[in-house]
Parts: C-alpha cells; sequence; structure tokens
C-alpha cells in the first residue's frame, strides 16, 4: 500500500485550517527537529536534553472501540479526547492484547509478552507453565527494560498513576521498574470508591506508593484520585527543570461500574434504545465518519445475550441503568484528561508534549459473578448493595453486560478475553510534536509493542543491551515516527506478527489474518480472514484457500516455538475460565440482593 492509502481525512466536520492554526505552534520547528534527528541520531545525542519533547501515555482500561468522540461515540460526551483527535492522528488499525497485563508487559517493553514474561495473566497460573521457564512469571523478567528505564536513563523525571497490574513483589513494582514515582493499584482491578476488590478469594486491593503500602484514600473516585496524583508527579518534574515521561493508566472504565452521581445523571434515559439498536447507529456513524473503512460488513451479534426485544421491562430497566453508569465513568475519565492538559497549556509545556492515548483491550462483557471464585454468590451479596438504586454508588457491585460490550465493539466481533477483533483492537489518538497530520485517520497495521521504539527514537534514548547481567530480548516493535511525519507505512504488505493469550491462536501476513479460538467463541480450528475486505470477521476463507491456511499455521508454530508459547490444556482453560464467560449455558442477569430489588 502507498502512504496515500493509510491516511485519510476526518469526515466528520473538522475544519483544517482551524486545526492547523491550532498545532501550528508545535509542527513547525519542532517537526523539523523531529525529521532531522530521525535522519541523524548524532543530532539527538547533542540536544540538550532539557530540549526533549515530555511523552505523556494515557491508558483507559477495558474501553471499547467506538466508546470516543473521535472513533463514533455520539452519545457519550469525550471533548478533551475529540480535541487531541483534532489536533492529532487516529490510528484506527492500532491493536493490543485480548487482556490487559499482556498489553502493558507488551507496552512497556517493546517486547513480546510471552518473552517479557508475561505470557498469561499473573492470576492464571497452572503447572504447566513451569515447562517454558521466564514466560509465564507474572510479571516482567530482566530480558527486558521498561521505557520508565530507559527514559531515566536519558534524564528525563518518570512517574505514574493508576493500574499497575505487573507483579506485586518489591523488584516487580514500578519504582524498581523505572518509574521515580508512582502512586497504583497493584492488581488487576477493583472498586473506584474504595480498597474492595473483584475478588471474595482476594477481597481487598492493595496500594502502593513509590512500591511502598499505602491505604487508599476512601471516598475518592478512581480516576480523580489518580489524575490527581499524576498532577502532583508533573508538577515536581516541571519544577526540577526535567522533561518527563508521564504514563496515567486509568483503571476506569473496567468493572466494577462506579461514578460520580453528578456524570451519571448527565445520562439519565440516554440508551433507552437498547444495545441492537445502538449498535447498529454506532456502526453506520463510524462508516460515516471514516474510522471504519468503507465496506466493512458488521459481524454477526454472538449467541451470548438476549436481543433487547426479549428482555422484559425490568431487565430493560436495568440495563439501561448499567450502561448510563459506564457512559458516566467514560466521561469522568475524559473530564479528567482535561485536568492534565489544561495543566500543561498553564505551564506552557503542551505544545511540547507527546501524548498517546488507547484503551489495553476490548470492552468486558463480563458480568462480577461470572469471575472465578464468586460464582455462588456469597461474598457479592455479604459486601455488597447490588440495587439498581444503589448502581455506581459505593458497594455496587456490577458489570455491563455482553450486550452493550457487543455494542462498544461494534462492529467488530466479541470483546474482552477473545483473540478477536473486538477483543484486540484499540482506538488510538496521538497528538504533539512531530505530528504533520493533524485531524487525519491512519488505518495502517500498529501494534502496542510499536510504541515503545517509537518513543525512543523520537527522544534519542538508547536501550542498551541487558538488564542486570542478561542480554536484552530483541524488539517486537518498530518506529511509526515515519507515520507520524507523514512520510512513509512502517510495515510492508507482507509483513508477520504473531500473538497468542489463553489459547487464543492468531497469526498475520499482510492482509490475511488466521485465528484459532477455543470453544465456544470460535471453531477449535484455524479461520482464514482477509483483513483488508472483511474487518469484522464476517466470512471464513479457510475452506477456500486450504494452502495458505497450513503455510501460514506452520509459520505460527514457528512463531510460538521461538517466543516460548505453551500449548494450553483447553479442558483447564474451559473449567477455570472460559466455561465462566459462557453465556450460552444461559442468560445470566447478575446477583441481586434479595429485597434490594
Amino acid at each position: 500500500m502507498t502512504i496515500q492509502s493509510h491516511f485519510r481525512q476526518a469526515a466528520h466536520g473538522i475544519a483544517l485550517a482551524a486545526v492547523l492554526a491550532v498545532v501550528a505552534g508545535c509542527a513547525g520547528d519542532r517537526a523539523a527537529w523531529l525529521t532531522q534527528a530521525a535522519a541523524d541520531p548524532g543530532v539527538q545525542a547533542r540536544t540538550a536534553v532539557a530540549k526533549q519533547p515530555n511523552i505523556l501515555i494515557i491508558l483507559a482500561d477495558d474501553l471499547g472501540y467506538n466508546d470516543i468522540e473521535p472513533f463514533g461515540q455520539d452519545v457519550i460526551q469525550t471533548p478533551a479526547l475529540k480535541g487531541l483527535a483534532a489536533e492529532g492522528m487516529r490510528f484506527t488499525n492500532f491493536h493490543v492484547h485480548a487482556t490487559c497485563s499482556p498489553t502493558r508487559a507488551q507496552l512497556l517493553s517493546g517486547v513480546d509478552n510471552h518473552v517479557a514474561g508475561m505470557g498469561s495473566m499473573g492470576e492464571y497460573r497452572t503447572p504447566e507453565m513451569d515447562k517454558y521457564p521466564g514466560s509465564y512469571i507474572g510479571s516482567m523478567n530482566d530480558r527486558v527494560k521498561t521505557i520508565a528505564e530507559v527514559m531515566k536513563e536519558r534524564g528525563y523525571a518518570t512517574f505514574m498513576a493508576g493500574k499497575w497490574h505487573l507483579g506485586g513483589k518489591p523488584e516487580q513494582l514500578p519504582k524498581a521498574r523505572g518509574f521515580e514515582r508512582s502512586y497504583v493499584l497493584v492488581g488487576p482491578g477493583g472498586s473506584h470508591w474504595d480498597d474492595n476488590g473483584l475478588l471474595g478469594v482476594n477481597p481487598k486491593s492493595r496500594f502502593t506508593e513509590d512500591d511502598k503500602p499505602i491505604a487508599r484514600d476512601t471516598g475518592e473516585f478512581s480516576s480523580n484520585l489518580y489524575t490527581d496524583r499524576f498532577l502532583k508527579y508533573m508538577k515536581e518534574a516541571q519544577q526540577a527543570d526535567k522533561p518527563f515521561f508521564g504514563y496515567l493508566a486509568y483503571q476506569a472504565v473496567h468493572d466494577p461500574l462506579h461514578a460520580p452521581a453528578d456524570a451519571i445523571a448527565k445520562y439519565r434515559g440516554k440508551f433507552s434504545g437498547g444495545y441492537d439498536a445502538a449498535r447498529q447507529q454506532l456502526y453506520r456513524r463510524m462508516l460515516q465518519m471514516g474510522v471504519v473503512p468503507a465496506g466493512t460488513r458488521m459481524s454477526q451479534a454472538a449467541p451470548l445475550f438476549q436481543p433487547w426485544n426479549q428482555l422484559d421491562a425490568k431487565e430493560r430497566q436495568r440495563q439501561e441503568r448499567l450502561m448510563e453508569v459506564y457512559a458516566a465513568m467514560v466521561d469522568n475519565m475524559d473530564w479528567n484528561i482535561s485536568r492534565v492538559i489544561d495543566e500543561l497549556k498553564r505551564t506552557g509545556a503542551y505544545d511540547n508534549t507527546l501524548i498517546f492515548f488507547f484503551s489495553d483491550n476490548g470492552p468486558s462483557g463480563a458480568y462480577m459473578d461470572l469471575y472465578p471464585g464468586n460464582a455462588d454468590g456469597k461474598w457479592i451479596k455479604a459486601t455488597f448493595n447490588t440495587s439498581q438504586a444503589n448502581l455506581g454508588a459505593p458497594l455496587s457491585f456490577a458489570g455491563v453486560g455482553p450486550g452493550w460490550a457487543s455494542a462498544s465493539a461494534s462492529p467488530f466481533k466479541l470483546f474482552k478475553m477473545i483473540g478477536t477483533e473486538g477483543g484486540t483492537i484499540s482506538p488510538m489518538i496521538v497528538r504533539g510534536p512531530g505530528v504533520t497530520r493533524p485531524g487525519s485517520i491512519n488505518d495502517g497495521f500498529l501494534g502496542v509493542e510499536d510504541i515503545f521504539p517509537t518513543i525512543t527514537q523520537i527522544t534519542g534514548a538508547e536501550r542498551g543491551t541487558e538488564r542486570n547481567g542478561v542480554p536484552l530480548a530483541p524488539l517486537k516493535g518498530v518506529s511509526f515516527v515515519p507515520v507520524l511525519q507523514g512520510r512513509a507505512a512502517v510495515r510492508g504488505a507482507d509483513f508477520e506478527r504473531g500473538a497468542e493469550l489463553f489459547g487464543n491462536k492468531e497469526y498475520r501476513q499482510g492482509r490475511w489474518k488466521i485465528t484459532w479460538l477455543p470453544k465456544p467463541y470460535g471453531e477449535a480450528r484455524w479461520q482464514l480472514f482477509d483483513t483488508d475486505a472483511d474487518r469484522g470477521e464476517t466470512q471464513d476463507l479457510a475452506a477456500q484457500y486450504p494452502q495458505r491456511v497450513a503455510d501460514m499455521a506452520a509459520r505460527y508454530d514457528n512463531w510460538a516455538q521461538a517466543n516460548k508459547v505453551m500449548t494450553w490444556d483447553y479442558d483447564y482453560l474451559a473449567k477455570n475460565l472460559f466455561d465462566y464467560f459462557d453465556w450460552r449455558k444461559g442468560v445470566p442477569r447478575q446477583i441481586i440482593n434479595p429485597g434490594q430489588d
């Protein structure tokens, strides 16, 4: 493909002349400097560190592809992200993993998640994993350096706030991994109001500040809390007159669904049409805006939930309320992002800050009682107020469910946990110095591993060759600085990329993609899709091209062997993971305490 075929101008009314005027201050001399630096690394070496751009990564948790205005949303208000998109670039073919910690490991290291040590989430350990030393330790190993370690060595102030989920031992926590300041939720998730956890077997969430245990501030909403800490650390870096690398990893919009009452009130009655109608409406709008390619077909809705018109009035009301709270979480996150932007503008640092925004995986379709260990309902009933009237408030405990998750992933197939486009595609916005096509859309394939080498190229940071005496693994990612500068695509038409998580297997060869998904979400066989013509994965071409499937499957096997990817026991997966999310066994309605509703 030519670079022109990867870029499309926004189709929803952005006035490019106005946009160019907004970014003139950061797309002139700075863009020229970046172009020169990319061509001559010596230029960066001679450039004073104080003149380097700040780097800001903002990560959402479980956000759907179309949950924000720049990617098709027309009910949930996200003006801050809309503004970043107008000043920057949107990437519509950006891929992560189907769950959180493997994505985070690949993001921070630039190395395949298995090679980095995070072949699975740490919560899912099996004896079989011991046969793959270093690949399934539940944290990052010494074969990788984090981008924070590298930027710290470059002279940057490094800090983060939010969700960590990359191991909880002292040597695995943020400070040990290059973050000078940090305030983090150590584990996978929990309440947004207090320290209640996700699982009855581990009912309290753990927090640390600068790797030391700390009591969570009860009563403050998570996105507000993390932004407060992040702004504090950012001010400290600016007072030290140092460029910064900041990582703001929101817990939102991960379940349980919580949000401030005033934000929830904004969306009262906004989702009465239901998730089936929303899915279709979003699909049409995304085509109109150009955030999915023309001709993209809608994936068939998985038979994992009841059609909206089959729900009784009481269940429709509850489903509406769930989405109102979810929308409020997105709205509040956007407001907090605006707080960071406002502070950058106030201090004059905005034009020199390169901002990345994306999600760690697709939207979650889970209900809280479907998590392993919660199914008997005893801990939920003893701990929480699950009434509809309390949804979103402290001690509520609900997930948005598969109906709304399918709408958030529209037009793609399925959602979090599953190795389909709906589980692995994320909206991404990049804005800042060196971004030369404001308001544009790029549909060239990128992976989360590409962010690491992009940052090091822009800043001139050196990764080195070892950590603690252990040789560093080769990077999986490639820099997309040329794309930001509007010069060239970074992957050719025949690029190759393997990925795996929880037995969901994937291999790409240019436009072709094979997937092997465990039942009930797949066919437990290789399927073939043409991603240029069929991003919705609606037409399996395996029967038409059996030799291509065989060749690509062999390439996957070679990749898996080289990256120490385990062969899962699918009986184990079914019993301990996928059965909990198999809505075909019934249509669960979240546990509600007797008498509360």
